[in-house]
C-alpha cells in the first residue's frame, strides 16, 4: 500500500490506486446517485481520499464531492477538500466551453443542411441530470449518416476544428477533431456507436437506426437517450465507468408512457441491441435497485443470455475497472463481447 492511502495526501495522478472495500465500493456507488439522498458517514482522511480520487476517476465525482463535501471541514480533510473542489471547478469550466462550442457546431450543421445528432455528455447532462454540472463530459459527440460524412466534416472544418494528426482511417467509424485554438476540446464523429466490426454485425445504432425518418430531433427522446446510454456502456466500454453505469439509471428513470415504452421496442428491433440495453439495465438496477431499470429490462425479454451477462457483470467488476485490479476482471468482460456476438440479433433494415 502506498503511502497517500495511509495518510490521506493527495497521490499522483499517474498512480493506479487499490480497489476500494466492498463498503467502500458500495458507499461510492450510492453516493454517485445523482437523485439519491444518502447522507455519508463521517470519513478519515484515508478514506476521503480512496472514495474521491475513485469518484474521479470514475466520472461521478460532482455527485459525491456535493454529499460529502459538508462534512470534510476538519484540519485534516481540509486539504482534501479544497484539491477535489478545484478538480470539481476546472470541470465545470472546461464542460462550459464545450457545451458553448457544441451549440455553435449545432447551429453551423443545421444551417448548412448537414444531418447530425448530438449525442451522450452534452446531451445526457441537459435532458438526464437534475443539474448538468452532475455528468461530467470530456468531448462532443456526434453521429452522422456515413454518406453524408464528408458535408458535416466540412461544417466541422469551417467551424475551427481539424482532423486530428494521430486519425487513420479504419473500420471503427470514429473520427476525432481537435479545435485549433483550444487544443483540449475534441469533437468525435462517429458512424456508428458500436466501433467493433465484429459486433456491428449484429447489433447497429447509428444514424439510420436513431432516426429512420433522416431528420434528428426525431431521436431527441427518452427512448433514443436510452438506447444509446446502454450501447454506449455495454458495447462500447464494457462497462468500464461507474458513470456509464448511472447514465442508463437515469435514461431508464426518464422513460415514460407507453409511446416511448412502445419507441423503444421499435428501435430495439432494428437495431439488434437487445441483449446490451437489457444487460445494463440488469446492471443499474442491481447497483441502485431500481424498480424502473427493472421493469424496463422484463418488458424487454427474453433475450438470450441474459442470466450469463448477469452471472459475469456486475459492480465488482466495474469498479475494479480503475484500479490495479483491472486485469483480473478483463476476462469478465471479454466473455460478455463473445456473448453479444452470439446473443445478437441481426438489425432489420429500415
Amino acid at each position: 500500500m502506498s503511502a497517500s492511502e495511509t495518510d490521506g495526501t493527495i497521490p499522483s495522478a499517474s498512480e493506479t490506486p487499490r480497489r476500494l472495500s466492498g463498503a467502500d465500493s458500495r458507499l461510492l456507488i450510492a453516493l454517485a446517485d445523482p437523485e439519491g439522498s444518502m447522507a455519508p458517514p463521517p470519513l478519515a482522511a484515508a478514506r476521503a481520499q480512496r472514495l474521491l480520487s475513485q469518484a474521479e476517476r470514475h466520472g461521478v465525482l460532482p455527485a459525491v464531492l456535493r454529499k460529502v463535501r459538508p462534512g470534510l471541514s476538519t484540519p485534516d480533510l481540509v486539504p482534501i477538500r479544497d484539491h477535489f473542489a478545484m478538480r470539481y471547478q476546472a470541470g465545470v469550466a472546461f464542460n462550459m466551453q464545450l457545451r458553448a462550442q457544441a451549440k455553435q457546431l449545432q447551429a453551423a450543421l443545421v444551417a448548412a443542411g448537414a444531418p447530425a445528432l448530438l449525442i451522450k455528455g452534452q446531451d445526457f447532462a441537459e435532458n438526464l441530470y437534475p443539474d448538468p454540472v452532475l455528468r461530467p463530459t470530456s468531448d462532443i459527440d456526434i453521429i452522422v449518416p456515413l454518406d453524408r460524412l464528408d458535408e458535416v466534416e466540412a461544417v466541422a472544418a469551417r467551424s475551427d476544428f481539424a482532423l486530428h494528426p494521430s486519425q487513420r482511417d479504419d473500420e471503427q467509424l470514429e473520427r476525432k477533431w481537435i479545435h485549433v485554438r483550444h487544443p483540449m476540446l475534441m469533437l468525435e464523429i462517429q458512424g456508428n456507436l458500436v466501433h467493433a466490426p465484429g459486433l456491428r454485425s449484429v447489433l447497429s445504432l447509428g444514424f439510420d437506426e436513431l432516426c429512420p425518418d433522416g431528420d434528428p430531433a426525431s431521436a431527441a427522446r427518452p427512448s433514443a437517450r436510452l438506447a444509446i446510454a446502454g450501447v454506449h456502456a455495454a458495447s462500447s466500454h464494457h462497462f468500464e465507468l461507474l458513470r456509464l453505469v448511472v447514465d442508463v439509471l437515469q435514461a431508464a428513470r426518464r422513460l415514460d408512457g407507453a409511446a416511448e415504452e412502445q419507441a423503444l421496442d421499435d428501435l430495439v428491433n432494428r437495431s439488434g441491441i437487445r441483449l446490451a440495453l437489457v444487460a445494463a439495465l440488469d446492471l443499474a438496477d442491481r447497483l441502485y435497485d431500481d424498480a424502473r431499470c427493472r421493469s424496463i429490462a422484463d418488458a424487454l425479454s427474453p433475450v438470450r443470455f441474459r442470466r450469463a451477462a448477469r452471472l459475469l457483470i456486475d459492480g465488482r467488476v466495474v469498479m475494479a475497472m480503475e484500479t490495479e485490479e483491472r486485469a483480473l476482471q478483463s476476462w469478465r468482460r471479454s466473455v460478455f463481447r463473445e456473448l453479444l456476438k452470439r446473443g445478437g440479433q441481426a438489425p432489420r433494415s429500415s
